[in-house]
């Protein structure tokens, strides 16, 4: 359980990078998909965390696990763009009451 909270985790500090790298400027979707999994990789390795060795996975060479996670991680950046993206949407709507109904009433 600790290993999977410590994967979305590390997600949701690498989503917040690659937000940060946004905002320096435009890039293409490739680009940022590329940059999002080598951040994803240069992060597993500095930590030198291999997630599946704690879920009890083996491979045949330790760096495997190591640039698996990475890209585990890389992957989850997308989750959390949906998450973030659901509560800021949630976050800025009108209060019940305030704003306009988009329901007509029949009568």
């Amino acid at each position: 359980m600790y290993e999977f909270a410590t994967v979305a985790l590390l997600g949701l500090a690498l989503y917040k990078v690659m937000d940060l790298v946004e905002d320096l400027g435009h890039l293409s979707r490739a680009t940022t998909v590329t940059l999002t999994i080598l951040f994803g990789v240069g992060l597993t390795w500095l930590l030198d965390y291999n997630v599946y060795a704690g879920w009890g996975q083996v491979f045949r060479k330790d760096w495997m696990g190591v640039v698996g996670t990475g890209i585990t991680i890389a992957g989850l950046t997308t989750v959390w763009y949906g998450i973030i993206g659901v509560l800021s949407w949630y976050a800025h709507r009108s209060p019940a009451g305030t704003g306009e109904s988009h329901i007509r009433s029949a009568a």
